[in-house]
């Protein structure tokens, strides 16, 4: 009943192009600090200023930690106090200081973090998003809806955890490192000084291996993460197509695979976790021990004070502490790296039809449409093979054809969707070409087969022909469109919900709102693709008329399987295996006796039979 989940097959990417870790945090430095947002730099300034200080004031509080315990210790209990009480008030304000100190500077890089660090979020899924409309149209039919909108989800939450990240852990722990490391020199020796660096560096080496290593699993877990997304997505739209094929145990196993394969990579990934736990703990333990013995053996040599101990072991302590999550952050640095590159993958990717370095606009005059020997194929061989005619401004051309003969593919070329191999399609002289793809789109008004809602309201998705449309005129279209009244009879009015893709709306419903909608945009040029395939006779023909009517002394080009509809029409194109086979009008074609009349004779035959038999089921 269809193909099996394969956890090699669908879960390898072998087209992913690597982007560099350098290229990734070059990008991401541009979207927090643009250049020539000089505003933006200089809160990026005082961050990092606000972030120095503060670590100096950490680096300081066990040296007058230390001094006051070397002043306290001064007290002989048979002789008395024995040691200055303003010296200790003196060391313990400074220690109160330099505490207060860290924490307010703390609060104030995050404070000014908080600014670029939101805007940037924002900035970069926008992008991601205005980019994806941007992508040609086979993008779209490739893509995994489900796992292409999760990747774009994940990778702005990675951009605001790869910012908190190294703002909050990574950076400050290496400022931190180096501040600790010159205060134990200067005031110890080099040897405490090297311990602790290399302790710090051989920790962050075994922790950068080890979740390198596990790395793999963390891919599996969010490729089949994707991938079960992307199956509950494509399942629930297609809920439909489920129930007519009762497809319900066959969905529910697929997804149950996909789980299975998330279920797989989570429990590698958790254990893999607990070796590289036991690894950090080891080195920050024999790092911290010998430290302490070699201010022990000091203390007893007599160049070391007490104070001086409790100072040593304070670093280490103020050290291990960010280290027993640098496991932790280095996962989650590059986890959000991870989730940045699928991110940015989608932004890598490029468009196949673009506009020509500084293209003009479309200059509309009357709307003629010219197709000069076009060919066109989708790599499957030729679907139009040197297609050449005129829509004159004012005329209703009709194509026509068995399916597969091209039709829909001229309104994607019109559309600019794809740019033909070979020939010119002109507008109003101009080719399409040679202009911007978005001044081309504007001026046409398109109806398609397949109407497809936004999960909005009504009035919304007839106003969505035309932004800042009224709601008189979103009215005044939809009376044009016969779908008035069926408005009028729901308790909500413009403002019920059409569910996802339209789903509470009929077929039939759902068409005449496009027309609506295509009427609003007040197009030079009509294309309406079998655009009353769904409807009743009777409503068929009320919009056969209101759109003859908008489309009066309009260019139309009209895509048609119901040849009742374009009879009317000035010119009919007959299309097969990817070329115009006939052309006349209905009655010249008729006359000719060829493929146009053989679809005809075959039309009206089955009308006939379906008007006999609905009177047999009247009369009986």
């Amino acid at each position: 009943m269809g193909n099996e989940i394969s956890s090699n097959s669908l879960l390898t990417d072998k087209n992913k192009a690597h982007i560099s870790f350098f290229e990734l945090l070059s990008t991401v430095f541009n979207y927090i600090a643009p250049r020539g947002n000089t505003k933006l730099r200089l809160r990026l300034a005082g961050l990092i200023s606000a972030l120095l200080l503060s670590k100096l004031c950490a680096a300081v509080i066990p040296i007058f930690y230390g001094a006051a315990v070397d002043a306290v210790s001064l007290f002989d209990i048979e002789s008395g106090f024995n040691f200055s009480m303003g010296l200790l008030i003196l060391l313990i304000g400074g220690y109160a200081i330099a505490r207060v100190g860290e924490t307010a500077f703390s609060e104030l890089k995050e404070f000014l973090f908080i600014k670029f660090a939101s805007k940037a979020v924002r900035l970069a899924a926008l992008n991601a998003f205005n980019h994806l409309h941007k992508l040609s149209l086979q993008f779209h039919l490739d893509r995994q809806t489900g796992g292409t909108s999760r990747s774009i989800d994940r990778g702005a939450k990675a951009m605001t955890q790869l910012l908190s990240t190294g703002v909050f852990e990574v950076f400050p722990l290496i400022v931190e490192l180096f501040f600790i490391c010159g205060i134990l020199w200067v005031l110890f020796d080099y040897e405490f000084a090297l311990i602790t660096f290399f302790t710090v560096i051989i920790y962050s080496y075994f922790t950068v291996k080890t979740t390198e290593w596990r790395i793999k699993f963390r891919k599996k877990m969010n490729e089949a993460d994707e991938f079960a997304a992307t199956k509950t997505v494509d399942s629930l739209l297609n809920y439909e197509t489920v129930k007519y094929f009762n497809a319900e145990k066959f969905e529910s196993d697929n997804y149950d695979k996909a789980l299975r394969i998330y279920e797989k990579a989570f429990i590698s990934s958790r254990t893999s976790l607990t070796i590289v736990n036991i690894g950090q703990g080891l080195i920050v333990a024999l790092g911290l021990v010998t430290l302490l013995f070699i201010s022990a053996a000091k203390i007893q040599q007599g160049s070391m004070s007490v104070g001086d101990f409790v100072v040593v072991h304070t670093y280490m302590i103020q050290l291990a502490m960010p280290l027993q999550f640098l496991g932790w952050t280095y996962r989650e640095l590059r986890q959000s790296v991870i989730d940045l590159e699928r991110m940015f993958d989608l932004l890598r990717q490029r468009p196949d039809i673009n506009d020509l370095p500084g293209s003009p606009s479309l200059k509309l005059n009357k709307g003629e449409i010219r197709f000069e020997d076009v060919s066109f194929s989708y790599g499957r061989g030729n679907v139009l093979k040197q297609i050449s005619f005129s829509v004159s401004p004012g005329q209703r051309v009709a194509l026509v054809g068995p399916s597969g003969s091209g039709k829909s593919t001229i309104s994607r070329l019109l559309f600019r969707f794809y740019d033909p191999q070979k020939g010119r399609i002109l507008i109003d002289g101009q080719n399409i070409r040679h202009v911007r793809q978005d001044s081309v789109r504007s001026s046409i008004g398109m109806v398609p087969q397949d109407t497809v809602m936004f999960n909005a309201s009504i009035g919304y998705n007839i106003g969505y022909g035309r932004a800042g449309a009224t709601m008189k005129e979103i009215k005044k279209v939809a009376k044009l469109a016969a779908i008035d009244t069926f408005i009028a009879g729901l308790p909500e009015g413009y403002d019920t919900l059409v569910g996802e893709r339209g789903l509470k709306l009929s077929g039939g419903e759902k068409q005449r709102v496009a027309i609506a909608r295509a009427i609003l945009k007040k197009p030079v040029i009509f294309l309406f693709d079998e655009a009353t395939s769904a409807l009743d006779s009777k409503t068929e023909k009320e919009i056969q008329s209101a759109l003859d009517d908008i489309s009066h002394n309009q260019t139309t080009l009209v895509i048609a399987h119901r040849l009742s509809t374009i009879v009317d029409a000035d010119m009919i194109l007959v299309l097969n295996r990817g070329k115009i086979e006939e052309f006349g009008t209905h009655k010249e074609l008729l006359a000719i006796g060829g493929l146009y009349a053989s679809m005809w004779r075959r039309q009206s035959h089955d009308f006939q039979e379906k008007d006999i038999n609905s009177q047999k089921i009247i009369f009986n």
